[in-house]
């Protein structure tokens, strides 16, 4: 008999994701292994891609006892093949380049080489002011798992 592991869908992964967001639970392990299956059953969707890239480098900018991930090297090399999917530094997408701008900017140390990702980060977010000058309001980031709530958080003081 084959593996016949269902797709888990956001709604679900964000159910988990809220534990750690409103009790602190260490659950973002399980939503990051659920977004991983995601991923490498075809869902690549930006959705998912934002979300599997947030929590692969919050899995190094964050201790693991609070939020229940692994800093795991694998991590690295996960952020950068889904951020090649979604066009990698020649990527259009304004929050794509505004929220793994703010990443590579702020621990560059968690994706890679930390004097490129830092240059990296900075070009991503300047491209991200050139295509959506107001950037997002907070709301735009609510409702949408450990991703949402660090992001909206962010955007509420003016650091996206």
């Amino acid at each position: 008999m084959g593996d016949y592991r269902l797709m888990v869908s956001l709604v679900i992964i964000t159910q988990i994701e809220q534990q750690y967001v409103e009790k602190g639970c260490q659950t973002l392990g399980s939503a990051f292994t659920m977004l991983q299956h995601r991923w490498k059953d075809g869902a690549r969707d930006k959705e998912t891609a934002l979300r599997l890239l947030f929590l692969a480098w919050y899995s190094c900018s964050e201790p693991d006892f609070l939020t229940g991930l692994d800093e795991d090297l694998g991590n690295k090399a996960i952020f950068i093949n889904v951020f090649t999917e979604l066009g990698g530094m020649d990527c259009q997408d304004p929050e794509v380049c505004f929220t793994v701008g703010f990443m590579a900017e702020t621990f560059p140390w968690c994706i890679g080489d930390e004097k490129s990702w830092e240059q990296k980060g900075l070009a991503l977010r300047t491209r991200g002011r050139e295509l959506k000058p107001n950037g997002y309001p907070p709301a735009h980031f609510e409702g949408r798992g450990a991703y949402g709530n660090y992001f909206s958080h962010m955007a509420r003081i003016g650091a996206l």
